[in-house]
């Protein structure tokens, strides 16, 4: 704790000889400040590594699903992963959501493949455009998505899911002439210290209820 203390103090000193403060004017007002700063910093950091990380994620094609304009399970799994260790390392919040468009498959058996390639396209795009630069969008197989979102606590996550569905919900998709209301069953949870990638899938399963 006091090797922790001495190097606080000589990083409060450095910051205050950047910024033109004199040593003898570190009050704790002052200190709280740089404290602060330090904070936002780190913040920023965060942000800035998770979006460099999502940015080459993304320029792999190896990653992007074959028929939907979102990554693939194993580049989803891969990035999970990778962002509950993140999450935990850094003690900031982080939430996992599973959705599963239950019309496609019904679509699917009216009309086809191609129909319901189309709901489920429109569903990632409607997702896609909702969510931060941060949150990484991407196709389980079949009818089931998932969105990772870190630093979002499971309430808000919920919350923008939530909108989301209300969205696609009060704007159907359109095979042709005929109107197919979206429907759409999910479950956020928030990230689990420790957990696999794997793991946080299952607990997040809409079929759990």
């Amino acid at each position: 704790m006091p090797r922790r203390r001495t190097l606080m103090q000589h990083l409060f000193s450095d910051m205050a000889s950047v910024l033109g403060i004199p040593e003898r004017r570190l009050t704790p007002e002052v200190t709280q400040a740089l404290n602060a700063l330090i904070a936002e910093m780190d913040q920023l950091r965060a942000e800035i590594e998770q979006r460099d990380a999502r940015i080459a994620l993304l320029e792999d094609s190896a990653a992007q699903d074959s028929v939907l304009p979102c990554l693939n399970r194993r580049a989803v799994l891969r990035e999970l992963g990778r962002l509950v260790n993140f999450t935990e390392r850094a003690n900031i919040a982080g939430a996992l959501a599973r959705l599963d468009v239950v019309s496609a498959d019904a679509l699917k058996r009216r009309h086809g493949l191609e129909a319901a390639d189309g709901m489920m396209v429109a569903v990632v795009e409607a997702l896609a455009k909702a969510m931060r630069q941060t949150d990484v969008v991407g196709s389980l197989g079949g009818t089931d998505l998932a969105v990772v979102m870190p630093q979002a606590t499971e309430d808000a996550a919920a919350r923008k899911v939530e909108s989301v569905v209300a969205q696609l919900n009060a704007n159907p998709y359109f095979w042709h002439d005929e109107r197919v209301p979206i429907e759409i069953v999910w479950r956020v949870r928030a990230f689990v210290a420790g957990e696999t990638a794997e793991q946080a899938l299952r607990r997040t399963d809409p079929a759990m209820g």
